[in-house]
């Protein structure tokens, strides 16, 4: 196998993340893993190191850099071309903010993961100090760039069909990206630490305060709701809402990097979203 210097991967931004908590993993020897989107290969490289059985698909497969893997086409606004319950680890490296339908991305990472398998996700995050305020200001993640246009939010197109590729236009906030996995089936093991914004250093030195009363505030108002679901599976789920709020990785880490595990199938999530909500079949 070639080195990483031969194959010229980046040792800056998310990724340098990313590839030392693979490297931090015991031997993958015959665990399969799936990597969408692979772009050049370096998680798939990682996790080659490690033994695994690897599984790569991207929209653009020839950027794939790796000699010791192939990389084949796949879309993830579409079915994936993948076994059901067939993957131990599925890695979505800067990706998701790229679809639309991100419930379904995640619905189809729940159909081929088996049971208790790991999804490792990473994606710009949307609801640091900074990218809030900028927000506030343009609707924008960025104080620098406009709100998101047909002028730039268009990164790929196919000649050859309809299809449009499209940049950062569906980034996820924690307390939406939270939701779409619980509504998956996911639950969270790890949130880890990834770059640290200076900027909203800066910003939590004066908005924190203000923050935490506001969160409080509203749980205490917000818990008097829904009052036909059980007060403690609900004072459980809104309190874990608030903490994620005022954590320091949601407000000052200038990406989301995640690891879950598949905790229920889609039809047992189902069934015990209904169960909690008491909804009827015949409803």
């Amino acid at each position: 196998m070639k080195t990483e210097e031969q194959y010229h991967f980046p040792k800056t931004g998310i990724h340098r993340y990313v590839a030392k908590y693979i490297r931090a993993q015991n031997d993958l020897t015959g665990k399969v893993v799936l990597d969408i989107p692979c772009g050049d290969g370096r998680s798939s490289y990682e996790f080659l190191k490690k033994g695994a059985v690897i599984k790569a698909f991207d929209l653009f497969p020839h950027f794939m850099k790796l000699t010791e893997t192939e990389a084949e086409y796949a879309d993830l606004t579409e079915t994936l071309p993948v076994e059901d319950n067939s993957v131990d680890y599925i890695i979505c490296q800067e990706g998701i903010e790229h679809v639309p339908n991100q419930l379904r991305v995640l619905e189809e990472f729940n159909r081929v993961l088996r049971k208790d398998g790991v999804l490792i996700i990473t994606t710009p995050n949307y609801s640091h100090f900074r990218a809030r305020l900028s927000r506030f200001f343009g609707e924008s993640d960025y104080w620098q760039r406009m709100a998101p246009t047909e002028v730039d939010s268009i990164w790929f197109s196919e000649n050859e069909s309809n299809k449009l590729y499209f940049g950062h236009l569906f980034l996820l906030g924690v307390q939406h990206f939270q939701s779409l996995l619980a509504f998956s089936g996911f639950k969270t093991r790890q949130r880890l630490k990834t770059d640290i914004g200076t900027t909203s250093l800066v910003l939590g030195l004066v908005f924190y305060p203000l923050m935490a009363i506001f969160s409080i505030v509203s749980f205490g108002f917000y818990r008097k709701k829904n009052a036909h679901l059980d007060p403690v599976t609900k004072d459980r789920i809104l309190w874990k809402r608030v903490k994620l709020n005022l954590s320091p990785k949601t407000l000052f880490c200038k990406h989301i990097f995640w690891v879950l595990s598949k905790e229920n199938e889609l039809h047992e999530m189902l069934a015990r979203l209904k169960k909690m909500h008491r909804i009827s079949k015949h409803v």
